[in-house]
């Protein structure tokens, strides 16, 4: 795929691959403080590469937890 957009002369940011959720679930402030903890403690664990999430976070609810 690289070479094709490279040929085609198409700039990209970067060749490597996500994943995106099919389907979100957007949560409220209570949970998304639950979420972000889990997230962080894999993020912090130095045998977890990427860590993913399908939580749909509002920026209100953002706003509200800081």
């Amino acid at each position: 795929m690289r070479t094709a957009l490279q040929e085609a002369g198409i700039d990209y940011e970067s060749a490597d691959t996500n994943w995106l959720p099919t389907m979100e679930v957007p949560v409220d402030a209570e949970t998304a403080k639950k979420v972000l903890r889990v997230v962080d403690a894999l993020e912090d664990s130095d045998d977890v590469q990427n860590v993913f999430t399908n939580a749909d976070i509002p920026d209100e609810v953002v706003a509200e937890i800081g």
